[in-house]
Formats: structure tokens, sequence, C-alpha cells
């Protein structure tokens, strides 16, 4: 198997037919349909059906897509890394970051890895743990900057812990219980929770378990801290969140810390990578000024 077969192959896959596939690489498409073949006969299986308007991956080549994309994934880093050790200030770094991280961290660290990469292309995605470790894991992202979920870490990442945000329980600011100094005064408020079970947004029922509460009373889940935090600012709802989001947050003029007792836990922001896989230089240096911002003392505060 050649690795231009495997480029084919996505290239038919994106474009959703040879002829199509084969303009938009500057093949022939005798030369593509080829490729194909070849990489077929290597493989034992066909790839692709075809109909009326193209091709498209049968269950087979589904089940290669991944890989496919892995293997031009790691030839591309393993071209930028030998690039850029050369000297060359060009490549691209992928990596997946959470909102809080984003909000705090990026806009620093981005200017200063611009003063020393300028060239590189940068592309984020956003999201939480249980989202951005299989894109990690798959070769998708460079690094992930995000909340640990419970579960992790996973044998294949390593973490590197960032920074501590307290969570602490938020209202909108004239919310009637805004006052309150207990959990138990607010069994009877609704609450957001800011994440999937088994994420940090989602340690509301961690909470009050250990406060001998019962469940909270909880009518919406949300997949981020954003959407959470929107939902307090405009309604009834409470939710637990960092104190990072609601002090440094475009809806901090709209939100409240709630002043209960009881200890909360930390939302804690990490560093993943996969392990035993290092990093291109663009992606060292990027990772590299995450760590600093983190350990700003503006930023240690939380």
């Amino acid at each position: 198997m050649k690795l231009q077969q495997v480029f084919d192959f996505l290239a038919v896959t994106q474009h959703g037919s040879v002829h199509a596939a084969a303009r938009a690489t500057g093949q022939t498409q005798p030369a593509m349909t080829k490729s194909l073949r070849r990489l077929e006969r290597t493989l034992g299986l066909p790839l692709f059906e075809r109909h009326a308007k193209g091709m498209r991956p049968n269950d087979y080549g589904k089940r290669f897509l991944p890989h496919a994309q892995h293997l031009v994934h790691e030839t591309k880093r393993a071209r930028d890394t030998m690039a850029q050790m050369r000297g060359d200030r060009s490549g691209k770094v992928q990596y997946g970051i959470s909102a809080v991280a984003s909000m705090l961290l990026a806009p620093s660290a981005i200017h200063r890895f611009r003063l020393i990469y300028p060239e590189v292309e940068l592309s984020s995605r956003t999201g939480l743990c249980h989202t951005l470790t299989p894109l990690l894991l798959d070769g998708l992202l460079d690094f992930a900057i995000c909340p640990l979920g419970h579960d992790m870490p996973d044998a294949h990442v390593k973490a590197r812990t960032l920074m501590n945000s307290p969570m602490v329980v938020v209202a909108r600011r004239d919310h009637p219980m805004r006052h309150a100094r207990s959990l138990k005064a607010l069994l009877d408020v609704v609450f957001a929770v800011a994440g999937p079970p088994g994420q940090p947004g989602a340690s509301v029922y961690q909470v009050f378990d250990q406060a001998r509460l019962g469940l909270p009373r909880v009518d919406m889940h949300t997949d981020g801290l954003i959407d959470a935090a929107a939902l307090v600012a405009n309604s009834d709802r409470m939710a637990l969140l960092p104190t990072a989001l609601v002090t440094t947050g475009l809806l901090r003029e709209q939100l409240e810390i709630v002043p209960v007792e009881e200890p909360l836990p930390a939302y804690v922001i990490s560093l993943l990578q996969r392990a035993g896989q290092p990093l291109t230089p663009a992606a060292e240096e990027l990772a590299v000024q995450f760590i600093r911002e983190a350990a700003t003392p503006r930023n240690a505060q939380y």
C-alpha cells in the first residue's frame, strides 16, 4: 500500500467521484482509477459503491476511512516536523480547546506564538474531554486543552495540569435565592447541568450526593459551560460553573456567585497529548505558550 493510493482514496471520498477527485488533485482520471484498483487489490476488498451521481465508500471503505485519515495526518505532521527543523516557519497546528481555556489562555498564547511562527496555519476545535480525546487519539489534533473527565487519564494519553478553577454555584444577578448559604436552601431550585455525565460540568450531582441531599432538580443538560451560563443568566435556573467563567466570561455582568458554604470541587484544566508521540516544533511551541500563559499570576489565581 502506497501513500499516494491512500491520498487518492481520500480524494474520491471527499469529492464523490473519480472524475472530480482527479480534477481537484491535478491527475488524470485513468491514473486515479488505476491507483484505487491497486489499493483495493492490496487490501483484498472493494472500498466503493457506485451510484447515479458518482461513488461513495461502502462498509469496507467506511471502516478504512479513519485509518486513511490517520496515515495522511501523520505523514503531513512528519513533513512539517522535518521542514520546521530545517528552519521553515510554515506548516499547520491543529488543537482542541474548551471554552474556559480559550477565554483565559488562547489570546495571549497565540499572540506570542505568532511572533515565532507567523506563517503556521492554526486550526482549533472547541469541545470537552469526551469529544476532543477521540480526535486526539485519531491523530486529528496535535494536543487538547480541556478539563479532564472522570474516566481519565487514558493509557494512550498523557495529561499535564495547567490550572485549577474552583467551582461555584451561579445564579442571575436578581435571582431571589442568590444569597443562599447552603445547598439545602436550594433544594427547590432548578439546575442546568453544564456537561454530560462523567464530565466536570456535571459535578452538581456529586456535590448534592456528598451533602446527602439526594439528586438536584435538573431540567436541562447542555454540552458546554457557555450554554449553561446563558441559561442561568436568562432564567431562574442555577448551575455549577468554574469561577473563571463567571469572573471573566462574556456573561459576567449578568451572573452572581451564590455563597454556599459546602465544599465544591475544582475545575481542572489540563493539556493532553498522545503518549509516545512527539509534537512538531510548531505544535510544541504553541503548547509551551499555553503552559506559560496558565502560569501567569492573573490565571494562577482562579
